[in-house]
């Protein structure tokens, strides 16, 4: 049976004045905050690793990114018992749909949040299978063996483009905020070995530190705190929102 320990920080950086990160984690929802603990997956689990960064202005960013996240929590919840991977895939690619059409109604209907919408990156685990899912230009990374690799795919216009003058943050892929949206969906349970380390994060933190940077305070030891720091001391221009899952037997 694997054990996961978890450490998870969400700050709001340095420049901006509210935090419209949000993390979802073993049924909690967090904000700035900032703690650790260890869990065993045993069957008939459900469990999310999630962060979610809003957009839309103060009060949007933070309403889409938690009901982005809380949708999640109730749907991976109310999951039918002992599907196979092809299933889950393809309802969580479904609830996509309804939780990006659920959000860009509501900041149709409430001008305070009009054109919210939300990044959505993390993995879950369904009894005894494990996913990753990408919306927008959040990211997860593998640690493995001191060398670190992004496992998703920015939904950026520059990366789509390969238009460097393109801003870094513009996207094309979220929930809410209209137009549409696609998840990226991937069974990954064959590809965890023990002592892996998978990071979760917000763009604050890869915007503010290279993939050399961010490796090279995991090679030494480093924590999420550390990682939240270090993005801080370049500038912080952004909120930042880390998970470390490390996995052991």
């Amino acid at each position: 049976m694997l054990k996961i320990s978890c450490e998870f920080i969400s700050d709001k950086g340095c420049v901006r004045e509210n935090n419209e990160d949000m993390i979802l984690l073993n049924g909690e929802f967090y904000r700035d905050e900032h703690s650790a603990y260890e869990f065993s997956m045993g069957e008939l689990a459900r469990v999310a690793a999630m962060v979610a960064d809003g957009m839309g202005g103060h009060a949007g960013g933070e309403f889409a990114s938690e009901l982005a996240l809380r949708s999640f929590d109730e749907f991976l919840t109310k999951l039918p018992p002992t599907q196979q991977g092809e299933y889950i895939i393809a309802a969580v690619k479904d609830w996509a749909l309804q939780a990006h059409a659920f959000i860009t109604r509501k900041g149709q209907e409430l001008p305070a949040y009009s054109g919210m919408g939300t990044t959505f990156v993390g993995m879950f685990f369904y009894e005894d299978k494990i996913f990753k899912v990408n919306i927008g230009d959040s990211r997860l990374y593998r640690y493995r063996d001191h060398f670190l690799k992004q496992l998703t795919e920015d939904h950026t216009m520059r990366n789509l483009t390969h238009d460097m003058s393109q801003r870094s943050n513009l996207i094309y892929n979220c929930l809410g905020a209209g137009g549409s949206v696609f998840a990226d969906v991937e069974e990954i349970t064959d590809k965890i070995v023990a002592d892996d380390l998978y990071l979760i994060c917000s763009d604050g933190l890869s915007d503010m530190l290279s993939d050399e940077s961010i490796a090279a305070i995991l090679d030494r030891g480093g924590s999420a705190a550390n990682l939240v720091n270090a993005a801080k001391d370049a500038g912080g221009k952004d909120n930042v929102s880390v998970i470390l899952l490390h996995f052991t037997e």
